[in-house]
């Protein structure tokens, strides 16, 4: 693997070798927006088995790609309403839209659904990059599966194998990036928006916990009792849940109510957007509020659900897709004790719970 470092002065040349590591079907590990992705010619079948190779355990998942315009994402892709609307208002940025596509990539770049995400990177060296080109790139980050997001090269090379590291023909090295969340990720296949993952909640001071089975988990959640156990039945206590899809919010909620002594069958709200149910502890009655924002399309819809009521004193309420709403819903939490978790999916068992109690 060959190391290059990009600076101001030589951004043309760095270029002129990425291009020609590309047309001959090579990986580069190159820097955009968010974080060190890999780089393969999304058109070319080899090039991408190679791609599939590094990444190893995709488990059919799609694989982004990167087009410098709306008008090049429609030679590869579908564009509806929905998405046509992404494009023009929120894109360059660190947002991928997934939509139908059209069959003309190579191999393993759709999804087995025949969906396929597109990205307009906020990064002018990898715009142009992809302009000189004329082809898509892969926009994928350059970490192998369940391993670190790289925001440095060294990120890269401290989590893959000398095997992995053997297919990556050469290195964009940009120094270290700014810790940015991945790309917010939105479905537009069915005429309308759908988030499928948002960047974080703000954490400060946050903790680390690392749940390798449900085990764990559980007493994630009895650590998180304690800590706010002075405060149940007596303040508002808040909590916002953030991760990706399967990344245990709606476990750790009926995990947690159980804890404060909830009888009934806690279940996910996604498609009532808000359950209440009655709990106990400390010999004082409240109810638990169980909400998920996974299909607002404004964070003002949840003015509509009395949110006075929810969040009055003692109710424990738990939002999941918390970042949705986030903003919007510090006028209803003044004076509350407020929980903020951030969950990752490491593996298929292993968890990572980053949290912050805010009392």
């Amino acid at each position: 693997m060959k190391k290059v470092r990009l600076s101001s002065k030589n951004q043309q040349s760095v270029m002129d070798a990425v291009i020609e590591v590309l047309s001959r079907g090579g990986l580069v590990i190159y820097p955009t927006e968010t974080c060190y992705g890999i780089a393969a010619d999304a058109t070319n079948p080899e090039a991408i088995q190679k791609l599939l190779a590094y990444k190893s355990k995709r488990q059919d998942k799609a694989i982004s790609v990167a087009v410098t315009d709306q008008r090049m994402a429609a030679r590869y892709v579908h564009l509806n309403k929905a998405a046509k609307n992404m494009y023009q208002n929120f894109l360059p940025g660190p947002i991928t839209v997934i939509s139908r596509g059209k069959g003309k990539l190579a191999p393993g770049v759709e999804s087995s659904h025949g969906t396929q995400g597109i990205r307009i990177p906020d990064y002018p060296f990898v715009l142009e990059l992809v302009r000189q080109y004329g082809k898509p790139i892969t926009a994928t980050s350059a970490n192998v599966s369940y391993k670190k997001t790289p925001y440095a090269i060294r990120d890269v090379l401290d989590n893959t194998t000398a095997k992995q590291q053997s297919l990556i023909d050469l290195a964009i090295d940009a120094g270290t990036l700014p810790k940015r969340k991945p790309s917010t990720v939105v479905d537009t296949t069915l005429e309308s928006i759908y988030v499928l993952r948002e960047g974080g909640i703000p954490l400060d001071h946050k903790t680390v916990f690392t749940s390798h089975d449900l085990e764990d988990t559980q007493k994630f959640v009895t650590f998180i009792c304690e800590k706010i156990d002075k405060y149940i039945g007596k303040k508002t206590i808040v909590f916002f849940l953030q991760g990706d899809l399967g990344a245990g919010k709606t476990t750790f909620t009926k995990m947690f109510a159980k804890k404060i002594g909830v009888k009934d069958i806690v279940v996910s709200p996604t498609y009532t957007i808000c359950r209440q149910y009655q709990a106990r502890a400390h010999q004082k009655k409240f109810q638990l509020v169980h909400m998920d924002t996974y299909r607002f399309f404004e964070p003002q819809e949840i003015d509509e659900l009395d949110p006075k009521q929810l969040f009055a004193k003692p109710n424990i309420v738990v939002i999941e897709w918390a970042n949705k709403v986030y903003d919007h819903v510090q006028q209803y939490v003044k004076g509350a004790i407020v929980v903020k978790i951030l969950m990752q999916s490491i593996t298929p068992e292993k968890k990572q719970f980053e949290y912050a109690i805010e009392e």
